[in-house]
């Protein structure tokens, strides 16, 4: 990991200099670039090659077009995406890569992200990792496009339409969709007909199952509503339904299904406004607060998810509560959710300080910077 660390001390510290360029009394020569050398890749050796992409203004990445990075690419490569104000574009991926960016929150990187519009999986991308990015929509190809697109992982990523697995049965089969923020009210999750062992756990969603089957998994998920009338689940056949956490702030009196059997099994309901029938199911726990740690609920009205905390308070009904014995909902089933999205295992900057504000022509900008990794 010491490659994505040193990419993310560069992308940090190169904004830092940009904004003092802006706004702190610093003299410079014209022909100061404010561009860190990311030569200092080249400095190390790794077991996995690391193709860093940067389409903005002074780019200091191997490439500005996403695409092109990804047909250099050979299978088992990392492609490290930096924030931007512009989009990506759309990708088709060929080979097993992992498509990674610094995390979905703009908070955390000065106000912008890697966004992609969409990634289309095909040809023999089995395995493929996707994470920390912004993303409109994933897909899978077909059997005319592809050989082997099954065990794909989706994890910590703002996805603002849906994720898709392939129309040809038993192509896609065995994804894990994980840690992710839905943000679309549409369909967020489509594993379709014919598709197998789908893991579609502790994501945060506004949307949808659709054509889920009776070998996936649907478990401590949050799914939110501020519509009065809302389906849930879309063509669904018999899903394994547990430990997630259905809330409305509207007028909602039904978890809605449509055209789907489902069992609920150690779920909670909650409304802020009305009260929602029971679950068909056992050990669900109906029209119960959930008690998170700091959310503002407001009727007809979705909370903002960055400055939410949607673990569970102390006293929570969920707390240990769930199937396996740990917390229903995102925090559940021991996984360590990130609302800012960032990659699992990944460093990332506590603090850069510029310690001499003033800086003459050939003297020496001095950084100080400490950073920490996410377990």
């Amino acid at each position: 990991m010491l490659n994505q660390f040193i990419f993310s001390m560069i992308y940090f510290i190169k904004n830092t200099i940009r904004n003092l360029i802006n706004n702190l009394n610093i003299y410079l020569m014209k022909t100061l670039k404010i561009t860190i050398l990311f030569g200092l890749l080249s400095l190390f050796s790794f077991s996995q090659t690391v193709h860093t992409v940067d389409n903005r203004d002074q780019s200091g990445g191997q490439f500005t077009d996403l695409q092109a990075a990804v047909d250099a690419a050979s299978p088992g490569d990392i492609i490290q995406v930096l924030p931007s104000p512009d989009s990506y574009g759309n990708i088709d991926v060929t080979e097993t890569l992992t498509i990674m960016g610094l995390g979905h929150n703009p908070a955390n990187t000065n106000g912008e992200v890697a966004k992609i519009q969409n990634i289309s999986l095909k040809g023999n991308s089995a395995g493929s990792e996707i994470k920390g990015l912004r993303i409109s929509r994933i897909d899978a190809g077909t059997a005319s496009n592809s050989v082997n697109l099954d065990d794909m992982h989706i994890i910590n990523n703002r996805i603002t339409s849906y994720v898709s697995g392939s129309t040809t049965d038993n192509l896609s089969d065995g994804w894990i969709v994980e840690g992710n923020y839905f943000s679309s009210t549409s369909t967020n999750i489509v594993p379709e007909t014919g598709t197998d062992d789908w893991q579609m756990k502790n994501n945060y969603m506004r949307g949808f199952f659709t054509k889920a089957g009776n070998t996936s998994i649907i478990t401590n998920n949050i799914m939110l509503t501020s519509s009065n009338s809302h389906i849930f689940f879309y063509n669904c056949d018999n899903p394994l339904v547990n430990n997630n956490i259905f809330i409305s702030t509207g007028n909602l009196t039904e978890i809605g299904v449509n055209n789907s059997t489902i069992v609920f099994d150690y779920n909670i309901t909650y409304s802020t406004a009305l009260t929602i029938d029971p679950l068909p199911g056992s050990n669900n726990l109906d029209n119960t607060n959930p008690m998170f740690a700091d959310v503002a609920f407001t009727f007809n009205e979705i909370p903002d998810f960055y400055t939410s905390d949607f673990d569970l308070a102390a006293g929570s009904p969920g707390i240990n509560a769930g199937s396996d014995g740990t917390d229903i909902g995102i925090f559940g089933n021991n996984f360590l959710f990130d609302p800012n999205g960032r990659p699992n295992l990944t460093p990332y900057p506590e603090s850069i300080t510029i310690t001499n504000s003033v800086v003459a022509p050939g003297q020496t900008l001095n950084v100080n910077f400490t950073a920490t990794q996410k377990q």
